[in-house]
């Protein structure tokens, strides 16, 4: 880039970071122009040439044509971790591990050091009554989940139905499992399993919609 940066690489990531963890996808040109509070898209599309030269984003055709692959590092000891798309906390509906972008969370939030986490976006209210760590899981927010294939009696879980996925509360029975809601909406009803179902994962974090991941 020829010309004088005005803004630094981490400003310009931070940007695109938050767009698009307040409203679920990357922003047009012209958004992150507004955002950042640029005069000109042309200066825009030369900052996102020299992010996509450093490997930090991946560009194609199109407005939102735009995928993260390094969040802004504010100096926090943190890690990656990836968003792989969006879970109804209502209706079941096929979870396509689509990454959208990787993301670095604290790693003090993220227990234990060993355990795999990956991120997904709620859509629906049948948790909305819910808390993890005194935040409700609503629609829109993104819930941090630490990946294992079982859980305990109460956990809040990520499972799988026939390739389906939906969050709900955990309740082992005598042969079958309770897939539980807890909704301000009375339509939700628990659902019940045999062993014809998996757990991804269990809910260990709330993201709020709009909320930053780094402080």
């Amino acid at each position: 880039m020829g010309r004088k940066r005005q803004l630094d690489k981490e400003q310009v990531l931070g940007a695109i970071h938050d767009w698009l963890v307040e409203h679920g996808v990357p922003p047009t040109i012209e958004e992150l122009r507004a955002k950042l509070k640029v005069g000109s898209t042309r200066t825009i599309v030369r900052y996102l040439q020299w992010l996509e030269e450093d490997g930090d984003i991946e560009r194609w055709p199109g407005a939102r044509g735009l995928k993260l692959l390094r969040s802004s590092n504010k100096g926090l000891e943190t890690t990656s971790v990836p968003l792989v798309g969006e879970v109804p906390a209502g209706p079941l509906m096929v979870a396509e591990e689509n990454i959208e972008g990787w993301f670095r969370l604290p790693k003090a939030s993220l227990k234990p050091n060993s355990a795999k986490f990956f991120l997904l976006r709620v859509r629906g209210n049948s948790m909305n009554q819910a808390t993890v760590d005194g935040k409700r899981i609503e629609n829109g927010d993104i819930v941090v989940v630490r990946q294992q294939p079982t859980a305990e009696k109460g956990d809040i879980v990520v499972a799988l139905i026939d390739g389906e996925a939906t969050i709900k509360h955990f309740e082992p029975g005598h042969g079958y499992y309770l897939l539980r809601p807890k909704s301000s909406d009375p339509q939700h009803q628990p659902i019940i399993v045999d062993h014809g179902f998996s757990i991804a994962g269990v809910v260990c974090g709330i993201l709020k919609k709009g909320e930053k991941l780094l402080g």
